[in-house]
């Protein structure tokens, strides 16, 4: 048998629609090779426990056993399944940090600055520290993520900074088996969060090659903003600072609520889109410039040579832009099309676009749960997937018979090919990352072809080259006529996206689906893309399938946030109800979202379903009766008639009598609650019951004991 296939070639093959199926998907096995793999990593992170060492170690023994031994294609791929779990594993233990495990006062932080970014009128800080005050060494995190006002200082990667800061633990899911921002920092080496809140003491300190690079970087950055300011402002000076150097930190919140209704939220970020601009843009002009000298197109690979500086124009682009994980997984896709041509392979084919996978999952398993690599991965897999069906068509049309046309006629239809082409493409990579985005984000762009269809033109043919040009031309000063035109067609993509999200509908918000059908769609998506032969419109139906299932609400009746200062309840109309609206904020926004609904916190709070008075709130949810209790109300407390009592204090003695009782140790010991009334019953479900026991959840520890103080 040859390796690599489905293991058929010993199968005696006969008449019928199976046969032929699987002849059809001979030597395909290896394309299937990172869905196999995600899968591994997602029985990692599914699990309750975390797996010892010894288990992944053995499973990687094995999978190292059947990749050498294997015979047959499924072989393979329940190899690199194990591979995956494997790796997981791996990974959680090499990033591992020691954690906070309770909030703190002020306290007194001193260590090494690793990466600052721009958020607006603040500064985001990653920290390496060397002393936190009341902190043993052995418990102190390896980086701790700072947030800082820019006239407390603006140090720059490399420097010693110490300053004043209140900490607090890595933050858990907003509702019971959400996202995790967590497990996000504890892959990125972080082990806490805080706030400095005295002007920072910055010095400059030896630095290693990396810190040195961060830090050169960083001061490139800011000069390339200063030269775009000087041209550009507002919203437009923003995009152009997050395209040319990935510097998103002052773009508006309402440019990325327009963009992200209208679709084109992956045009603020750089992705493969803007990689393969700026790569392809390098590829074409150095290969251009040297087939004008005969001398140099006759002697030497050309197209070789190109690539080669393609290659290192999207390393460049890559480390300018801040080397984000997303960045890192588009230069390691446009890398591995130029690598093949340097090798003399075809560059877009499912088969590198499966290697490319396979390099981030084994760099970063924990890409297989995160959107981006999800996104991207599904729509370039749409797009190959699309493309070697088109090519295999075209070939079939070149094989009938020839008619005769005029030039007018071949070049109406080759624009028509191109046109349709363009736009085929656009619906194919809009509906394959629409599938994770509808369940991370709750969003939806129906009028995302429309958008794109118009945008990216302007972006690809305007936007990108003179953000490229402009880039070259800084050294000399020549950029301000270049960054005009840039700004243009900016200008001209906001238009759009503004234009866009005024449509009926524009601003589409799904309720939180249920993992399981995420899953079923993403799957059937991939196979409608992998699978040859008819058969592969089945892929059609399983998402199908997944769609109905995504219909079945999972919302809770009730939800309190991790500290019970907020408690929000759904009411007989459907809609989310907080009981405040200024109160946390952000959980409010995320647990409308999951509710698939585009209200603010404030409009929300005005909806029936609170009756407050006196730091009291009662309210009831399908025949229970609640009440919710703030902060500083008059004890004790007349619990009489009330099934349900939350407060953001703790009870103690108060109310014994009801039967679900939450108070703040109830939210500090557990995370976010969520009630659910089910047959008169109250089920409750918290955000560590579903976290389980990783590595990256916070058991927490009173601060007395969390931190001791110095003698």
């Amino acid at each position: 048998m040859v390796a690599g296939t489905w293991g058929v070639e010993d199968v005696e093959l006969k008449p019928g629609w199976l046969p032929e199926l699987v002849e059809a998907q001979r030597g395909r096995a290896f394309l299937w090779s990172p869905v196999a793999f995600t899968l591994g990593v997602w029985v990692y992170f599914g699990l309750a426990q975390e797996p010892s060492l010894m288990i992944a170690g053995t499973l990687a023994v094995v999978a190292l056993i059947l990749l050498v031994w294997r015979r047959v294609g499924l072989l393979l791929l329940f190899s690199l399944m194990l591979a995956g779990f494997a790796m997981a594993t791996f990974r959680a233990q090499w990033v591992a940090t020691p954690l906070l495990h309770a909030t703190t006062g002020e306290v007194a932080v001193a260590g090494q600055l690793v990466d600052v970014n721009r958020q607006g009128s603040r500064l985001v800080l990653v920290l390496a520290p060397s002393a936190i005050d009341g902190l043993l060494p052995g418990d102190t995190p390896r980086r701790l993520r700072l947030s800082a006002f820019r006239n407390q200082g603006t140090p720059r990667p490399g420097d010693l900074v110490s300053a004043k800061a209140r900490l607090q633990p890595l933050a858990g899911p907003v509702i019971p088996g959400g996202f995790d921002y967590g497990r996000q920092q504890y892959f990125e080496g972080i082990g806490g969060s805080g706030r400095i809140t005295s002007p920072m003491t910055i010095a400059a300190a030896r630095a290693g090659l990396r810190l040195r690079l961060t830090g050169a970087l960083q001061d490139i950055r800011t000069v390339i903003n200063a030269r775009i300011t000087a041209i550009l402002a507002g919203d437009t000076a923003a995009i152009a600072e997050a395209l040319i150097d990935g510097e998103r930190g002052t773009i508006s919140r309402q440019l990325n609520t327009s963009f992200q209704a209208s679709g084109l939220a992956h045009v603020l970020s750089i992705s493969g889109l803007h990689m393969s601009l700026v790569a392809g843009g390098v590829f074409w002009l150095v290969r251009a410039l040297l087939a004008l000298f005969p001398a140099a197109a006759l002697r030497w690979p050309i197209k070789k040579v190109a690539a080669a500086a393609a290659l290192g124009a999207g390393l460049f682009y890559m480390l300018l832009a801040g080397s984000e994980v997303a960045t890192q997984r588009s230069y390691i896709m446009i890398a591995v099309v130029f690598f093949a041509v340097l090798v003399d392979r075809p560059a877009l084919s499912l088969r590198n676009l499966a290697i490319a996978a396979l390099i981030i999952l084994i760099m970063q398993p924990e890409a297989a749960i995160q959107a981006s690599f999800q996104m991207s991965f599904l729509a370039v897999l749409g797009l190959a997937a699309f493309f070697e069906a088109w090519a295999e068509r075209r070939r079939q049309r070149d094989d009938e018979v020839h008619i005769s046309r005029t030039l007018a006629n071949r070049s109406a239809r080759k624009l028509g090919a191109a046109i349709a082409a363009s736009l085929a493409t656009t619906l194919v990579a809009g509906f394959m990352s629409s599938i994770p985005a509808a369940y991370h984000f709750g969003r939806i762009a129906p009028y995302g072809v429309i958008a794109n269809g118009l945008a990216i033109p302007v972006v690809s043919l305007i936007v990108m080259p003179m953000g490229l040009i402009s880039a070259l031309l800084m050294p000399f000063g020549l950029e301000g006529w270049s960054l005009w035109v840039m700004g243009q067609g900016l200008d001209l993509t906001i238009a759009i996206s503004d234009w866009v999200t005024t449509l009926p509908g524009a601003a589409a918000i799904l309720p939180q689906q249920p993992v399981q059908a995420a899953m079923l769609s993403a799957f059937g998506a991939v196979y409608l893309a992998l699978i040859k032969g008819r058969v592969r419109l089945v892929g059609i139906l399983i998402i199908m399938a997944g769609a109905v299932l995504g219909t079945v609400r999972t919302m809770p009746d009730i939800l309190i946030n991790r500290v019970a200062s907020n408690v929000a309840l759904v009411n007989g109309a459907g809609e989310l109800v907080p009981m405040l609206a200024r109160k946390d904020r952000f959980a409010v926004e995320r647990w409308l979202v999951a509710n698939g609904e585009e209200a603010t916190p404030a409009d929300a709070a005005k909806r029936q379903g609170w009756a407050c008075a006196d730091l009291r709130c009662v309210a009831e949810v399908k025949g229970k009766s609640i009440l919710a209790v703030m902060e500083g109300a008059k004890l004790p407390l007349d619990c009489t008639g009330v099934d349900i009592v939350i407060a953001g204090f703790p009870l103690r003695e108060n109310c014994r009598n009801v039967k679900t009782r939450i108070d703040r140790f109830s939210v500090w010991r557990s995370g976010t609650h969520a009630l659910h009334i089910e047959s008169n019953a109250v089920v409750t479900v918290t955000a560590r019951d579903l976290q389980g026991e990783r590595p990256w959840v916070v058991r927490p520890r009173p601060r007395q004991t969390a931190f001791t103080p110095k003698p």
